[in-house]
């Protein structure tokens, strides 16, 4: 009879460092594997961090992008503008009229 044994919340091993993909992170790597030098910049204060961590209140992934960012690629809708009559929406006409300028 085999006995099998479920451990939860134990140590992790072999996982990658949580601060990796964190955008407050400073990563200096040199030629080998163990020269790694990892430092966490939250709040303009680098703290040099000696372990891999797998949790972290500062964490903010680089695949977030942050308010500036969505910003500056955000649609700006002129409400002011006279005769649209949804906000948002233009007609046809000046859409077909802005994709054939753009092509010539």
């Amino acid at each position: 009879m085999a006995i099998s044994v479920t451990v939860r919340n134990g140590t992790a091993v072999g996982q990658k460092s949580l601060c990796r993909s964190c955008r407050y992170a400073s990563i200096q790597l040199g030629y080998s594997v163990k020269e790694e030098e990892i430092r966490c910049c939250y709040l303009n204060e680098a703290r040099l961090v000696t372990f891999p961590v797998s949790k972290c209140t500062d964490y903010f992934s680089k695949l977030t992008p942050t308010l500036f960012e969505l910003e500056k690629i955000a649609f700006i809708i002129d409400l002011n503008k006279s005769g649209s009559a949804i906000a948002g929406f233009s007609s046809a006409v000046v859409v077909a009229g802005k994709a054939e300028s753009d092509s010539e």
